[in-house]
C-alpha cells in the first residue's frame, strides 16, 4: 500500500491527538463520519478511537494496543495488520508523555484543513467519473451538496448544542506551559500560556538575549518543543556558547561564580543578597558540555526526543513570514513547537511592499501576534525601549521605542530595569507594563538575583 509521505506526517499527527488527547479527539468524534483519513489503515485506527471515545467518555491511550491484538487477530489483511502495528510501534509506551505534549488545537485546526482536503479529492474524482460517463446532471448534484467539515479556528459555534465546547468551557483554568518558582512564579503566573505574545522591554545590555534564552531553556527542560529564532543579535556560535554555559552550569573561562543562594527585603527596604561563592579554574571545553548535555537529557528530560530547535539568521534577514515557512516544515517531520523564541523582534525583515516606516513594525508585530494564534503555542521576543527609559528606575507605556501600537498586539509586556548598581549586584527589576488578562500594577516589581557568568539571569526572586 503507497502512503503520499505528506498525508503520511498529517495522519501520523492526527492519529496520535485521537489516541492520546481527549480535546481532539471529542472535536473530532463531534464531526465524524466513516472513512474521513485517506489511506486505510489510519481510518481502522480512528474508528477504534471513536468507538472507545463514544462509549467511555476517554482516549484509548495505553488500551489501543489490546484493541489491535483482537482486531488483528481477526483480520486476513497481513499488509494492513503490518501498517497499523508499524504505528502503535511507533508510539511505544510513550503515550502518556504524548498526552502530556499534544498541542490539541494545532492538531485539530490541522484536522480540520486535510479531512476536507480527502472530501474535496473524492468529490473531484465522483465528479471526474460523472462527466466522463455523460452524468453531467449527477456531477452538478455532488458540487452543489457538498458540505465542508467546520473544524478549528474560524468554526462557527452552536452555543446551546456543541457538547464538547462546552465541556471545554468548564476545564480546570490552563496551566502555564512552565513555571518560575518563588515570587518570579507568583508574577509569570498565568501568562506562559498557549497563544499568548510576550515581549521584554528593555533599555540596551540589560540581559534581554539571557531572558529569552531562559525562558527557553525552562520550557525545554519541562518537555515542551521549544523553536529559537536568533535574528541577528548574536551568531550561531554565540547563542550555542551561551545555551552550553547554561547546560554546563559553568562559564567558559575561569573565573569567581557568585551564585545567589537567597534574596530578600531588610527592614529599611534595601536589598540583600546571600551569595555561595565557587572559583572556576578550568575552561568549559566541547567535551564537558557534551557530557553536560547528556546529564540533562538523561536526569532532567528523561528523554531522547529533541525538544529544542534553534534557527540562526544575519541580522534583518529573517521575517515572520520565514519563521513561519521554517516551523511549518518542521511540522511536516512531526514536530510542533509548543513555544517561539525570537531573539529579537526589532531586528526582523519589514519590508512589506506598500509599507513604510512605522507601519511597517506594526505589521511586524500583528504578524508575530498571528504565531501564537496559528500554532497555538507561546511566542517571547523582546525589544528595546526609548531613550527615556535610561533615566527611570521603572519602564511604562511611554517607554516604547518607534511605534506605541506595539503595546496594542501583545498579551503581556514586561519590563526589564536595572540601574547601575542594580547590574553591578546582579539585580533585575521586572514589571508589567501591559497584562491583558489580569489585573496588574505598572510599579509593583519582582526583584531577581541571577549569575550571568552561568547564562543564569533568574536563579532568586522576591518581592
Amino acid at each position: 500500500m503507497k502512503i503520499e509521505k505528506r498525508s503520511s506526517d498529517e495522519e501520523r499527527l492526527i492519529l496520535t491527538g485521537m489516541i492520546v488527547d481527549i480535546t481532539v479527539l471529542g472535536r473530532i468524534s463531534s464531526k465524524w463520519h466513516q472513512n474521513m483519513f485517506k489511506s486505510k489503515w489510519a481510518n481502522i485506527i480512528s474508528k477504534w478511537c471513536i468507538s472507545f471515545y463514544r462509549r467511555y467518555e476517554d482516549v484509548p491511550m495505553n488500551q489501543i494496543e489490546n484493541i489491535f491484538q483482537s482486531w488483528a487477530s481477526e483480520t486476513s489483511s497481513k499488509e494492513t495488520v503490518t501498517l497499523v502495528e508499524k504505528f502503535l510501534d511507533s508510539l511505544s509506551e510513550e503515550y502518556e508523555a504524548l498526552q502530556e505534549e499534544s498541542n490539541s488545537n494545532y492538531i485539530i485546526d490541522m484536522a480540520g484543513k486535510y479531512f476536507n482536503r480527502v472530501q474535496i479529492e473524492r468529490l473531484i474524482d465522483s465528479v471526474q467519473g460523472d462527466i466522463d460517463r455523460g452524468k453531467i446532471t449527477e456531477a452538478v448534484n455532488r458540487t452543489t451538496s457538498f458540505n465542508q467539515i467546520e473544524m478549528g479556528v474560524g468554526k462557527g459555534i452552536n452555543i446551546l448544542q456543541d457538547d464538547e465546547f462546552i465541556k471545554e468551557a468548564f476545564k480546570e483554568e490552563e496551566e502555564d506551559l512552565f513555571k518560575y518558582s518563588g515570587a518570579l512564579g507568583e508574577f509569570f503566573k498565568g501568562s506562559l500560556q498557549r497563544d499568548s505574545f510576550i515581549a521584554l522591554m528593555g533599555p540596551d545590555k540589560v540581559g534581554k538575549s539571557f531572558w529569552l534564552i531562559d525562558i527557553a531553556y525552562r520550557a525545554m527542560l519541562k518537555r515542551k518543543r521549544v523553536a529559537f529564532f536568533e535574528a541577528g543579535d548574536m551568531s550561531q556560535n554565540q547563542v550555542m556558547r551561551r545555551l552550553m554555559i547554561r547546560t554546563a552550569k559553568r562559564p567558559l573561562y575561569p573565573a569567581k561564580v557568585e551564585y545567589p543562594v537567597h534574596i530578600g527585603k531588610s527592614r529599611d527596604g534595601y536589598t540583600k543578597i546571600k551569595r555561595k561563592i565557587k572559583n572556576v579554574k578550568d575552561k568549559l571545553s566541547w567535551r564537558d558540555a557534551k557530557r553536560a548535555c547528556k546529564k540533562i537529557m538523561k536526569r532532567k528530560i528523561k528523554s531522547k526526543n529533541s525538544y529544542f530547535r534553534l534557527s540562526c539568521h544575519p541580522n534583518s534577514t529573517l521575517s515572520v513570514s520565514s519563521i513561519q515557512s521554517i516551523i511549518q516544515n518542521w511540522i511536516r517531520e512531526d514536530w510542533v513547537p509548543d513555544v517561539i523564541v525570537i531573539d529579537y523582534a526589532d531586528i526582523l525583515d519589514m519590508n512589506y511592499s506598500g509599507l513604510e516606516g512605522r507601519d511597517r513594525i506594526n505589521e511586524t508585530w500583528k504578524r508575530l501576534r498571528s504565531l501564537s494564534q496559528i500554532f497555538h503555542c507561546l511566542v517571547v521576543t523582546g525589544s528595546q525601549t526609548d531613550a527615556g527609559a535610561y533615566k527611570r528606575d521603572i519602564i511604562t507605556r511611554s517607554n516604547f521605542s518607534e511605534d506605541k501600537r506595539k503595546l496594542a498586539h501583545v498579551t503581556g509586556m514586561i519590563g526589564l530595569n536595572v540601574t547601575e548598581k542594580e547590574k553591578e549586584r546582579g539585580i533585575t527589576r521586572l514589571n508589567w507594563v501591559v497584562l491583558r488578562e489580569r489585573a496588574f500594577g505598572v510599579g509593583k516589581c519582582v526583584y531577581v538575583a541571577g549569575c550571568l557568568s552561568i547564562a543564569n539571569p533568574a536563579i532568586k526572586s522576591c518581592w
